[in-house]
């Protein structure tokens, strides 16, 4: 079985960072500016947008309620709300809980 960190780095990071990059993207930024936003690099931010990197993933099939989470966190972040550090460590905090109920 797989750590939370794993699965957060690996398939739930990812995933969050492209809801947030393309809801930055529609509310007029520019890649390069969300790639600042997010300390990302543009080309990565390119990637999210074409969906070639950070789609959804089957951690969200086995845990609807992460991707619900994910969405509310990428608006908060995309508002300015949030900075992307503490949304991480939300996230994490998030998977651990579910992950517990297991």
């Amino acid at each position: 079985m797989r750590t939370v960190y794993e699965v957060v780095s690996q398939e739930v990071l990812p995933c969050l960072r492209a809801l947030v990059a393309k809801k930055l993207i529609e509310g007029g930024f520019s890649q390069k500016q969300v790639a600042d936003r997010l300390g990302l690099s543009q080309p990565a931010i390119s990637q999210y947008k074409r969906d070639l990197r950070g789609r959804g993933t089957g951690v969200f099939v086995d845990y609807p309620q992460l991707l619900e989470d994910a969405n509310a966190i990428a608006k908060r972040v995309a508002a300015g709300e949030l900075s992307m550090e503490k949304a991480t460590s939300e996230i994490f905090a998030t998977c651990s809980e579910l992950m517990e109920k297991e």
